[in-house]
């Protein structure tokens, strides 16, 4: 009687088809992937860093703060201003687990506020208070989502996506990160 190989055998014997069958998939995707980037320009990496001040209205009518940055950013697309519009939605705040709050962030971040070439940066996500304590005394931290809402210059017909995060000081010092792609 021949004995059953054991599991550690029965796993390796197929691991190797699985790691050749992924491997061809990879490569397929990758030509592809090659072929449409000639098409349509390269995607590039995009990483972004900021420093900025927050200006926020105290006024928050119908539950919405429009809060506004000005900065400075450098990164892969090369330096210059900046500038944010985002509406914080306090309306539709809800707890962070601390005793503080989070609310949902929408706006838009402009790269390059000024010059000819600029980017203009979609963004959703959620803002949260660090720890707890008066909101108006506190840090935050965003995550959201981005997408390029349209260039100009340089930018022009540039579109992608990526993800984004803000920490903002209690004393509205804010410092931006901007991590996803571009095509061009």
């Amino acid at each position: 009687m021949t004995p059953f190989p054991s599991g550690r055998r029965v796993r390796a014997a197929l691991a190797l088809p699985a790691i050749a069958l992924s491997g061809l998939a990879l490569a397929g995707a990758t030509s592809a992937a090659v072929a449409h980037d000639s098409d349509h320009g390269r995607s590039e990496r995009l990483v972004v860093r900021g420093e900025g001040t927050v200006k926020d209205n105290p006024a928050c009518p119908g539950g919405v703060c429009a809060l506004e940055t000005d900065g400075a950013f450098r990164g892969t697309l090369g330096s210059g201003p900046y500038h944010g519009d985002v509406e914080l939605r306090v309306a539709e705040a809800f707890p962070n687990g601390e005793g503080g709050v989070c609310a949902p962030i929408r706006g838009d971040i402009t790269l390059g506020a000024g010059p000819p070439d600029r980017l203009v940066l979609a963004l959703e996500g959620d803002s949260c208070q660090d720890g707890a304590g008066p909101p108006n005394a506190a840090s935050f931290t965003g995550l959201a989502r981005f997408s390029v809402k349209y260039g100009t210059g340089a930018f022009k017909g540039a579109h992608g996506r990526g993800t984004a995060s803000f920490v903002e000081d209690a004393s509205d010092r804010e410092q931006m990160t901007l991590i996803g792609s571009i095509r061009r």
